[in-house]
């Protein structure tokens, strides 16, 4: 399915503004969510094909938006990336890989490069690539 939209989930404002503004520059619908809670009712109303979502935020964590979002809506799988700032190891990441099905572990900051090289690994067509059949 193309890339069309996309989540911005994370509780500093900072990082929501400028990851959502790389996104826009690329042509994509952005939503955008400060906490878990808010997190998992844009993912389930607007559906987007990708969602970058904070591990540690108020409410519901990062973790707990995929398990629920699995839990209601287990037919849509959008591609999942999981930004952190505090679980910072490859237990973690291992883990959020085969627990949560997280298909990208990023550690902040993130440089806008490495997350459009990410982006691009599960959509060519961000990059202006053709998809591999």
């Amino acid at each position: 399915m193309p890339l069309q939209g996309a989540l911005v989930a994370d509780d500093s404002r900072i990082f929501r503004v400028v990851t959502a503004e790389l996104l826009r520059e690329h042509g994509l619908e952005v939503f955008e969510a400060a906490d878990g809670r808010e997190a998992v009712e844009v993912l389930l109303a607007k559906r987007p094909e990708l969602a970058i979502i904070d591990a540690l935020m108020p409410l519901v964590s990062g973790f707990e938006v995929i398990a629920k979002l699995r839990e209601v809506a287990p037919e849509y799988r959008p591609v999942i990336f999981i930004v952190t700032a505090v679980f910072k190891s490859r237990r973690w990441e291992a883990e959020a890989r085969q627990q949560y099905q997280v298909e990208e572990y990023l550690e902040k900051p993130i440089e806008p490069e490495t997350l459009v090289a990410a982006i691009g690994r599960h959509f060519p067509e961000f990059l202006g690539l053709k998809p591999t059949p």
